[in-house]
């Protein structure tokens, strides 16, 4: 391993997870450079498993997804305590830091829980049952680590939901702080409101700084339509055409 330490169990490569003779080869190539480029498959500041867990812990996290990984490593951060953090799945596999390939990813059983929606009349027509696939995945990094690297909240009525059913401290106005906090916006004042996102946290957002042609179009074949099209899908407006914001720093 040229990075300077054994590799750990990595997960299935884009090789494995790809049919076609031709394109197993390529991408089977392509996954070993992002191995061995060290600053972007971090080979060796992944973590070690353990499959047999001490007695006790002072904090056990259930789930190792973008927010158990946060939460686990904020507590963990305080060196008098003993933080267990469970996850079913591994560590993300390096292909998964190259967000274009997150299609090699979905509904594979080692990667991906692999659940369906509820039958859909007006989407998913062409499915079976007219049932939509919806990713959840099953590794560290969770979601976070097959979403292609998208920067999206959930509706205030999803928290504020949650705080009706007795969760306090989980409604909107309650996270927003939170929110502000951990991100560090380079568009805020000029795609943004400075009033819902943050500066100066750990968290990088932008748009990608490249982008085809063909997403311009889209937005404008949008607009001619009469669908909106909006700079912030976190601003309230919930429907429409966007290009959506990123964590890609």
């Amino acid at each position: 391993m040229s990075c300077g330490c054994a590799a750990p169990y990595l997960g299935p490569s884009l090789g494995d997870l790809c049919y076609g003779g031709t394109h197993i080869v390529f991408l089977s190539l392509i996954n070993t450079l992002i191995q061995n480029q060290c600053d972007i498959g971090e080979i060796c500041q992944r973590v070690s498993p353990k499959t047999q867990p001490d007695s006790d812990y002072d904090f056990v996290v259930i789930g190792g997804g973008a927010a158990g990984s946060v939460v686990a490593g904020r507590l963990s951060e305080n060196p008098a305590w003993k933080v267990l953090l469970i996850e079913a799945g591994n560590d993300e596999p390096p292909g998964t830091q190259v967000p274009s390939m997150l299609g090699n990813f979905l509904r594979k059983p080692d990667l991906d829980w692999g659940y369906k929606t509820e039958p859909q009349e007006f989407a998913c027509l062409g499915n079976e049952e007219q049932r939509c696939s919806w990713m959840r995945a099953k590794m560290l990094g969770g979601c976070g680590a097959i979403n292609g690297m998208k920067y999206m909240r959930g509706t205030p009525k999803d928290y504020d939901g949650w705080g009706a059913l007795g969760n306090t401290g989980w409604g909107y106005d309650d996270v927003m702080k939170y929110f502000l906090m951990s991100e560090d916006n380079q568009e805020v004042g000029t795609l943004v409101s400075e009033e819902i996102h943050g500066t100066g946290g750990p968290m990088v957002i932008a748009r990608f700084p490249d982008r085809p042609e063909l997403a311009e179009d889209l937005m404008t074949a949008a607009e001619e339509l009469g669908y909106p099209v909006v700079n912030d899908l976190t601003d309230g407006n919930f429907t429409g055409f966007s290009i959506s914001q990123t964590s890609n720093m």
